[in-house]
């Protein structure tokens, strides 16, 4: 048979024999307390009094122990916490005091830095020694192959919408100026001659082009007894298919001041005083059964004649 041998340390003995002593001291004073209070009252008994006496009593040797040894613990981290700062700063200063790998590897150094301790001693200025930091260079974005195909696809397609949409756009004015020429030559053939209608269609034709332009006057040889209600119908009907009310240039203003200079001879009140700007403007539509040029309203989304 074997027998295990157990140890045991005198750090273990003598807290174990301290606390029995307190616990017996304890046990003495309870039986005096327990005494004590069972001769005041009767009501509790003896053996009651006794017990909760003596835990209460090891409840304040617990509780007071604990607290020393806490308060002893913080004290102890507190002076171990002190040591190892002071330790540490002693270190920093042994390091600053030994020289660095550097300077004993190139002694150079170390002259040239006792030379600047002296000059800085005796009041000359010191020179510092600067470092220029190199940024490092970012990282360009990694473009993918297919990324750039479908950018240059988008632009291909938004450039085919724009020239697409630009020659719609000629197609349209162009056509447009064809439907304006027919117009003036088919509603002034029986008014003009043809050199007229030309020299006509070419004054219309300049501003159709650019809305500011300014007409020149010349006495126009009419066949017929044409008013200033008819010149007036004639640039009406085209300022509206211009875009009369959308477009600047084509305003009613704009027609009247166009009347005035292109037919000065018909625009003449009975008065024989002329006829003002304003005056033309407002009345574009006076009309009459006798005029050779009627108004022609077009149709909506529409720029065609009636005639």
């Amino acid at each position: 048979m074997y027998y295990k041998k157990i140890s045991i340390s005198t750090s273990t003995i003598l807290p174990a024999a301290f606390f029995a002593a307190i616990s017996a001291v304890a046990l003495v004073v309870s039986f005096m307390a327990a005494s004590y209070l069972y001769a005041r009252s009767t009501l509790i008994p003896y053996g009651v009094l006794l017990a909760l006496t003596f835990i209460l009593l090891e409840l304040l040797v617990v509780v007071y122990f604990s607290t020393l040894s806490e308060f002893g613990n913080y004290l102890f981290r507190k002076g171990e916490r002190k040591a190892t700062a002071i330790s540490a700063s002693n270190e920093v200063e042994q390091e600053k005091a030994m020289p660095s790998k550097n300077e004993e590897a190139n002694p150079a150094i170390v002259v040239q830095n006792n030379i600047i301790s002296e000059e800085s001693a005796q009041g000359k200025p010191i020179l510092q020694k600067t470092t220029e930091v190199l940024s490092v260079p970012e990282a360009q974005p990694i473009i993918s192959k297919a990324s750039v195909e479908r950018d240059e696809s988008i632009t291909r397609l938004l450039n085919l919408s724009a020239e697409e949409n630009r020659r719609k756009r000629e197609k349209f004015i162009q056509g447009r100026k064809e439907l304006l020429e027919a117009y003036i030559r088919g509603v002034m053939k029986p008014l003009l001659d043809e050199n007229d209608i030309d020299a006509l269609w070419l004054e219309f034709e300049g501003w159709i082009d650019q809305s500011t332009y300014h007409p020149k006057s010349r006495m126009w040889k009419w066949k017929e007894k044409v008013t200033s209600r008819d010149v007036r119908h004639l640039v009406w009907n085209i300022a509206k298919r211009m875009g009369m009310g959308t477009v600047e240039g084509y305003g009613i203003s704009a027609c009247g001041r166009f009347v005035k200079m292109m037919f000065p001879e018909l625009c003449i009140k009975k008065d024989n005083s002329p006829c003002s700007d304003e005056y033309l403007a407002r009345n574009m539509k006076e009309s009459s059964d006798s005029d050779f040029i009627k108004i022609d309203e077009p149709d909506p989304n529409s720029i065609a004649f009636h005639i």
